[in-house]
């Protein structure tokens, strides 16, 4: 007797698969919606087995956030991790320009998610209080 599979199926399998990649890395779903730009309700129907399944370049997204692997993430093959590249393969960056702690790390994040225009008036409050300005 053959077993056929649903969509419905699937779309449980794949709610499944972001609920565990998302408490792997020790994640809230409000922390997972920051980290992928949408609002924790949208974060809250991916795991759902009757909710919204995210569109591929979102499941891209989760599956960085996570550590996952994407076709682990979206088709639940192969290795649920992503493979660290070996450190000879990591090109040199220019780490001055990257958040060099977590505080610099977290205005970057939610500087990215200001409007154009409070952006700006973050960037002229911080050039007002510039050490050595006077």
């Amino acid at each position: 007797m053959k077993i056929s599979r649903t969509a419905s199926d699937d779309r449980v399998k794949l709610a499944g698969r972001i609920r565990v990649a998302r408490r792997d890395a020790k994640l809230t779903q409000t922390a997972l919606a920051e980290r992928v730009g949408v609002t924790p309700s949208a974060a809250a129907q991916w795991e759902h087995p009757n909710g919204t399944s995210p569109g591929t370049p979102r499941l891209q997204e989760i599956a960085a956030a996570t550590g996952v692997s994407f076709e682990w993430l979206a088709t639940g093959r192969g290795e649920r991790r992503q493979k660290r590249p070996h450190p000879d393969s990591i090109p040199a960056l220019k780490l001055d320009v990257y958040a060099q702690d977590w505080t610099e790390e977290v205005l970057l994040e939610r500087f990215r998610l200001l409007s154009p225009r409070a952006k700006q008036m973050l960037v002229n409050l911080l050039e007002e209080v510039r050490p050595g300005r006077r």
